[in-house]
């Protein structure tokens, strides 16, 4: 079924209509946002909007569902991870996202994710002026995205890895990537300093809780592990197996998965700086799991293995 699906683009344009009209009904019923007790202050400035006025709440998580959706496509398309048309990455998205429910309760992870893909997408080849400028902006977005979720300081490692692997010398690119940050927690300095509130901002600073997983009483249910440990086991064996399949191609591409696997690996991190608990916090994943699922959907596999590997992730995402 998995490869009829691939091979169908039409089929895919179905899929996706029918899961955006679903998402978007979640949306507009349903949807709530989790407790902001421990969170970065825009994600407690976020939810008071949200209480004061739902719709308009509603209608930016709507945008970001969008934006998320569409820099997934583009990311997926830039890198050739395929050679046909393909929207199964927006597809698996919304999958996994009304399976999981975190279309009902939204949580700080969906806004990492929505700067993660920004992220991803900026170029960081090209020209030195080019790669400045993106290094900046980059480095403004990573700061940013840590005042709705402290989890997304494992972004700026990830940039600087990036830059790492594209390219021989960026002594000077993670200086302006470093800038690009400081500056902008210096702006959020100064406006509450002249605002007189700066004394509220560092107390909501120091609020900031970590290591969510492991409330909850994580480790005494036995589901919950044996769910854990069969995720994990199919996490390492996507990376492992988009290795293996693009061995063989041309150097680029071997350099695009080496990419994508590092990435995905950093992210793990998330998991355990996070304030979010199970199994909110396995939020942090969902955007590289579209994209595995996406790459394994058009390998050629007997008996219907990696038919059977999606199944199972989402079982198992649902646990």
């Amino acid at each position: 079924m998995l490869k009829f699906i691939s091979r169908k683009f039409t089929i895919q344009c179905l899929i996706l209509f029918g899961l955006a009209v679903l998402a978007i009904y979640n949306i507009i019923t349903k949807t709530q946002l989790s407790d902001p007790d421990g969170s970065a202050f825009l994600f407690s400035s976020f939810y008071n909007l949200f209480s004061q006025n739902q719709w308009v709440g509603k209608g930016m998580v709507f945008i970001i569902l969008l934006a998320q959706i569409f820099l997934l496509q583009y990311y997926f398309r830039k890198n050739e991870y395929t050679t046909k048309k393909s929207l199964l990455p927006a597809c698996f998205y919304l999958s996994i996202l009304l399976l999981t429910k975190s279309l009902i309760t939204i949580s700080p992870f969906f806004f990492t994710l929505l700067f993660f893909l920004i992220i991803i997408s900026t170029n960081y080849t090209g020209n030195a002026i080019v790669l400045k400028n993106n290094t900046f902006f980059v480095g403004m977005v990573i700061a940013l995205a840590t005042c709705f979720d402290m989890s997304s300081i494992v972004l700026l490692v990830l940039a600087i890895i990036t830059l790492i692997l594209n390219h021989f010398s960026i002594i000077k690119e993670i200086c302006i990537l470093m800038f690009g940050f400081i500056l902008v927690y210096f702006y959020f300095f100064s406006f509450h300093f002249f605002m007189n509130s700066s004394d509220d901002w560092f107390s909501t600073v120091l609020q900031i809780k970590i290591l969510g997983i492991l409330d909850g009483a994580i480790l005494t249910r036995t589901s919950t592990l044996i769910a854990l440990f069969i995720l994990s086991l199919l996490y390492l064996y996507f990376i492992v197996r988009t290795r293996i399949i693009n061995d063989s191609k041309i150097v680029i591409q071997r350099k695009r998965i080496i990419t994508l696997n590092t990435r995905a690996f950093l992210m793990i991190a998330c998991l355990f700086i996070s304030n979010s608990t199970y199994p909110n916090v396995l939020g942090y994943l969902f955007i590289h799991l579209s994209v595995y699922l996406s790459i394994l959907s058009y390998e050629k596999n007997p008996l219907y293995i990696n038919d059977f590997i999606t199944v199972v992730t989402f079982v198992v995402l649902c646990l």
